[in-house]
């Protein structure tokens, strides 16, 4: 049976079957799935005190059992989907980013980080959110320098971009209009997501969501965004190490 091209910056390419409520949908169930299993795996890891913990965003522990959990649980259900359906990378987006896009990503996310961290400092604010600092001495103190270096640098930059710029994108952005939407809604759900900072944080968070999906939308990659957004977790660890 032949399916419709998803949009992209180039014209046509390729669209999976799930339409787009249905993809909302199930990437509702693969993210509800992977939180309620990161509860039930801090539970069963640190007791009932682990639950109550939960609400600490700043207890190293807590969060990297909540994002290795979370993460991978929501990876291999949106995996699942994919399974039989179509090649799993061809649906979500993961190939090998050609150089020139790799570079071009690169430096517009540079310029963003940049931009943002001078404008972080004009409104006299901390460079590094009091939270970051919070969890990293937490880390410090609990010997989890590792793990947490695992969850925020290489594991949450995957199940995030599967979720956001790999499945839902896949399935919602069946047009170039409809592409415009699903990269606004997608980093608004993805900033919001992010309970943990202020709204200046959100919304900073909200921008950067803005442009791994127009990247996704121009490169037709979700292994781009993912790339870029372990670098910038990875830059992100080095300024909350270097303020802490």
């Amino acid at each position: 049976m032949a399916v419709d091209p998803i949009a992209s910056a180039d014209g046509p390419a390729w669209r999976p079957p799930f339409g787009p409520l249905a993809t909302i949908l199930l990437a509702v169930v693969a993210f509800g799935l992977g939180q309620a299993a990161a509860a039930v795996a801090v539970s069963a890891g640190l007791g009932q005190e682990g639950l109550g913990r939960l609400a600490l965003p700043a207890d190293a522990t807590v969060v990297v059992w909540a994002v290795l959990v979370a993460n991978l649980v929501q990876t291999a259900v949106l995996l699942a989907l994919a399974m039989g359906r179509a090649p799993p990378a061809r649906y979500l987006g993961l190939d090998r980013p050609g150089r020139g896009s790799l570079v071009f990503g690169a430096a517009c996310l540079v310029a963003l980080v940049i931009v943002a961290n001078v404008l972080t400092l004009a409104l006299g604010r901390d460079l590094v959110p009091p939270v970051q600092i919070a969890v990293w001495r937490s880390a410090v103190d609990q010997g989890m320098v590792l793990p947490l270096l695992i969850a925020l640098v290489i594991v949450a930059p995957i199940g995030e971009e599967l979720l956001f710029r790999g499945f839902l994108f896949a399935g919602c952005a069946r047009t170039p209009r409809s592409a415009r939407i699903t990269i606004a809604a997608t980093a608004a759900v993805f900033a919001a997501l992010h309970v943990q900072y202020d709204a200046f944080g959100i919304a900073l968070i909200f921008t950067i969501g803005v442009l791994f999906g127009w990247l996704r939308w121009r490169s037709g990659s979700t292994s781009l965004t993912i790339l870029l957004h372990m670098g910038l977790n990875a830059e992100g660890l080095i300024e909350t190490m270097l303020v802490a």
